[in-house]
């Protein structure tokens, strides 16, 4: 069994303080002992090993070993219609658990559930809280940012449209990119005026959920460039 991970604010210095509710989860559900060996991130990709010391309201652990690790490349950005019910969920947690660096949901015109403010900060604050647990158990040196649900679909990107004839590897250029951007519509697709002067790909013959395609496409864009398989 892999060692528990752990995200903090830093991970400088020879002693780290997890306190919160990182430290209420380690105490009350993970049940941490003092001597237990766990792993620490920043967030942004420094990861300490360390060992509990202490479990007084937070917990404190001294550090043995460190290490940086690079962001993949490309950064992969996935554009999210919003969908109905907790498909939004499942689809941050497949993406964080494949690397996808930055989420941004977004109304499309053609999506069918539409929010108040308070209904939007709500959402955010689940999803950010789902992708952070999600970065967790899958003990990633990097925690993915989800933004606040904009208002349209954005302008640029490689869009999955299930009317496309080429497929999603064949227009990844040989070298990977610094950024590649994918953007999922919803449940009824996305409108032409939405995909007017867009790269429109495919996945291959079968159309998936909204909530499916986006990291099916993630883990094709990471497998063509090494980061997965």
């Amino acid at each position: 069994m892999g060692l528990h991970h752990f995200f903090t604010t830093s991970v400088e210095g020879d002693r780290i303080v997890i306190s919160g509710d990182e430290a209420r989860h380690a105490i009350k559900v993970l049940r941490l002992r003092p001597g237990e060996r766990i792993t620490v991130s920043d967030g942004a990709g420094a990861v300490v090993e360390a060992v509990v010391r202490s479990l007084d309201g937070a917990v404190e652990a001294e550090v043995e070993d460190r290490r940086v690790v690079s962001a993949p490349r490309p950064t992969i950005t996935i554009h999210q219609a919003l969908m109905k019910g907790d498909r939004m969920d499942d689809m941050i947690e497949r993406s964080v658990e494949l690397g996808v660096a930055r989420i941004v949901p977004f109304l499309a015109e053609r999506t069918i559930v539409r929010w108040d403010e308070a209904k939007r900060v709500k959402s955010h604050t689940r999803w950010t809280e789902i992708a952070r647990a999600a970065a967790k158990q899958s003990r990633s040196p990097w925690l993915t940012v989800v933004d606040p649900l904009a208002d349209a679909a954005p302008r640029e990107g490689i869009v999955l449209h299930e009317e496309a004839t080429t497929l999603l590897r064949d227009v990844l250029p040989d070298e990977a990119p610094e950024v590649i951007d994918l953007v999922i519509g919803p449940e009824g697709g996305l409108t032409p005026a939405e995909i007017e002067g867009a790269r429109t790909v495919s996945l291959g013959p079968h159309v998936l959920r909204s909530d499916f395609a986006g990291p099916v496409a993630a883990a094709i864009v990471s497998f063509v460039y090494g980061s997965l398989g």
